[in-house]
């Protein structure tokens, strides 16, 4: 499985690494794992490559673009990879505020492995 972490938090990128590499090793399956801390640059990798990505790990609040702008921008050139996205955010009403009609996949700060798992589950199918 591929996936990409975007987060311009580190200590966060580390979690998420982490729980998703024991996630992973749990499911038995091999994994390469993408983090990235500037938004402008995920986006360029996510419309040029997102086809790559099974899972993508997307904070909203993000300094200079913020995640639901990278999500607005993916609707018009990578629509595909919008359901692999699972935003990763304290602040889902940000989403909600933005796009009231869209079915979200979010995992709400602060999290446990366990519910972290149980979303992998339901955007992995």
């Amino acid at each position: 499985m591929k996936a990409l972490i975007i987060d311009d938090e580190d200590s966060v990128q580390s979690i998420l690494t982490a729980f998703l590499n024991r996630y992973i090793s749990e499911k038995g399956m091999q994994s390469a794992i993408t983090s990235m801390s500037d938004p402008v640059q995920s986006l360029f990798e996510l419309t040029t490559h997102g086809d790559q990505y099974q899972l993508i790990l997307l904070d909203v609040r993000i300094p200079k673009l913020s995640g639901d702008e990278i999500y607005s921008s993916l609707e018009q050139v990578n629509p595909n990879i919008l359901n692999r996205i699972l935003f990763v955010t304290g602040y889902p009403e940000d989403l909600y505020d933005r796009f009231p009609d869209k079915p979200f996949n979010i995992l709400q700060k602060p999290f446990r492995y366990n519910s972290f798992a149980e979303k992998l589950d339901e955007v992995l199918g």
